[in-house]
């Protein structure tokens, strides 16, 4: 390859990779738009309650979007905004509650659901397990012991 043809290639590829950059850079979204989201997915909307802030097209959703969006921008951290909308609404608007106080029993139930089931798989199988079959020496000995107590049975 001749230098030329080197050098061209080289622009060209410093060329797609600064547009490829450029694309980049203009299309992905900023840090507090993103802490927006991921604060908005952890609300259940008061409308819906079967979805998330970020998932409900409800005119309330989009207002508390907005709410988050300035308390973002105004500096206010994670758990403040989570805590004012807690003090606002009650407990039951997080969609993943606390593992505390009354919310404890939810997050141990699958633990204590996968316990009982293995319990009772490993207590069944026991149960059903075959007894295990006599050798020939202990069924000559059973059976003479069985006719022992039946000769004692039919002295007296």
């Amino acid at each position: 390859m001749d230098d030329r043809l080197r050098h061209w290639l080289l622009v060209v590829a410093m060329v797609v990779l600064a547009g490829v950059t450029v694309v980049g850079l203009a299309t992905t979204s900023s840090p507090a738009r993103d802490r927006t989201d991921a604060l908005a997915a952890q609300l259940r909307c008061p409308v819906c309650q079967g979805e998330s802030v970020a998932d409900s097209p409800s005119d309330t959703a989009t207002a508390i979007r907005a709410q988050i969006d300035e308390m973002v921008a105004a500096g206010r951290t994670d758990a403040e905004i989570l805590d004012h909308y807690v003090a606002r609404y009650g407990r039951w608007v997080l969609l993943d509650p606390p593992a505390q106080g009354d919310t404890l029993l939810l997050w141990l139930l699958p633990f204590i659901a996968f316990v009982a089931g293995t319990a009772a798989i490993v207590a069944h199988r026991r149960r059903d397990r075959p007894t295990p079959a006599l050798t020939d020496d202990e069924r000559a000995e059973l059976q003479r012991q069985v006719s022992a107590l039946r000769r004692a049975e039919d002295a007296t």
